[in-house]
């Protein structure tokens, strides 16, 4: 004959999971108790184990029916719940067994269906709601809730480096010599960003791009240039928050300090040339960020800055170029 049917799910507020461990022995867990409450657990007529709820109202209770009923390792059963004062019990009936009477003051709920009790499931019962349900699992379960984090709120510090390019500033120094190397050193940045909401913030930063350097020749000169920047920005960013990565644009405007030497050589006589702007410009650009852990990300960051100004102490120098960024780096979320 075949064996009675083990209902596993019976009613809308059963919730059935399956997972892949495998448990030492029986086990059932309780969560969303009150902090503090007794949680007590039956085997038909008799208890067999005690606990108290912790902070997060979840307590776990041993069960292992070789001890506990007389050496079986699986039965059928009903699972009831007595609700009282400061203390829920549960109850585990064995098809056909008694159980300890109610008790005054206590209310009574069975949970409907028949449940197949054995030593690799676990018996994850939620006392929270009007209706206690339960889960069978197959397996270990942890009342530790999943960890989980996106992009934060809150106040935001980064570094960073990379690279950086003057769009104007090689050609200038070059002009029309026969020959001319350019290159440049390490761009980095430091800066933080208050995002007011997930979504949206406010920025601001210090760069250093890379010094713009030319030297070359001609038929009766040398020189050798260099143009040294250092930039503060400020804007309002807006972010689209997916999970642990957000994307965000950026627009704002940004001022410049800068010197510009150049030495020259031509027959045989020399002259240093230096010329200091300060000036505003436009900022805009876009990033990238993911989250690895709440508290720190990775990030990059493209974009554009206009660098224009005029000459210390006044002249006609002027500086009026376009500067592209490209940085990478580390975020850290501060505070909660």
């Amino acid at each position: 004959m075949m064996k009675p049917l083990r209902l596993l799910v019976a009613a809308a507020a059963l919730n059935v999971t399956i997972w892949t461990g495998v448990a030492a022995a029986q086990t059932v867990l309780v969560r969303h108790a009150k902090p503090g409450e007794t949680i007590e657990l039956d085997l038909n007529a008799t208890k067999v184990a005690t606990a108290t709820a912790d902070a997060a109202g979840g307590a776990t209770l041993p069960l292992d029916l070789r001890v506990n009923n007389a050496g079986k390792t699986e039965i059928d059963a009903n699972i009831f719940i007595d609700t009282c004062d400061n203390l829920h019990r549960v109850i585990v009936a064995e098809r056909g067994q008694p159980t300890a009477a109610q008790q005054p003051g206590c209310e009574r709920r069975e949970i409907t269906g028949l449940y197949w009790v054995r030593r690799v499931n676990t018996l994850v019962v939620d006392v929270g709601g009007p209706n206690p349900t339960i889960m069978l699992i197959k397996g270990e379960f942890s009342l530790e809730p999943e960890r989980t984090w996106g992009a934060p709120a809150g106040l935001v510090v980064f570094g960073g480096g990379g690279l950086t390019q003057l769009r104007d500033a090689p050609l200038i120094f070059c002009g029309t010599g026969s020959s001319c190397a350019k290159n440049g050193g390490f761009a980095y940045t430091a800066g933080a960003t208050l995002w007011l909401k997930r979504y949206v913030g406010v920025e601001g930063s210090y760069m250093r791009p890379r010094k713009t350097t030319a030297s070359g020749s001609g038929d009766t000169y040398t020189f050798n240039s260099d143009l040294v920047l250092d930039v503060i920005t400020l804007a309002g960013t807006v972010g689209a928050p997916i999970g642990p990565v957000r994307l965000s644009a950026k627009g704002g405007t940004n001022y410049h300090f800068g010197t510009s030497t150049t030495k020259e050589t031509i027959n045989s006589l020399s002259q240093t040339l230096e010329v200091k702007t300060r000036g505003w410009g436009w900022l805009f650009g876009a990033d990238a960020e993911v989250w690895v852990v709440p508290t720190l990300a990775l990030y990059a960051d493209f974009g554009f800055a206009g660098v224009r100004g005029g000459a210390v102490g006044g002249g006609e120098a002027r500086l009026d170029d376009r500067l592209r960024f490209l940085m990478f780096g580390v975020r850290v979320h501060v505070g909660r």
